[in-house]
């Protein structure tokens, strides 16, 4: 049984780390696009231009904050998934006599 709870925990910190870091790379991606975003908004022409572009650059700020509660969630799971690992890597050296 020690096995399938080692095994699950392991599963848990792959998940949380690519969750966590595919987050890390969507926000630096987001980022860059923020930056040209906002040089694009100072370069607007007209008032329904610079307001499209404004809501552009809101929904980057939006989905940049997305990110960041994604990475982490993605963390609190490879933290949970190490846990797990430990007690029953703890349990197990407790009940195998040596």
């Amino acid at each position: 049984m020690w096995r399938v709870s080692y095994v699950v925990g392991v599963l848990i910190v792959g998940l949380g780390l690519f969750l966590a870091v595919g987050s890390v790379y969507g926000y630096t991606q987001l980022d860059a696009d923020q930056t040209r975003a906002e040089r694009l908004l100072a370069e607007a022409a007209g008032e329904e231009e610079m307001r499209w572009r404004q809501v552009y650059i809101a929904e980057i700020e939006d989905d940049k904050g997305s990110n960041v509660v994604v990475a982490l969630g993605g963390l609190a799971m490879a933290v949970g998934g190490t846990a797990l690992v430990v007690v029953t890597r703890r349990r197990r050296r407790v009940s195998v006599p040596s």
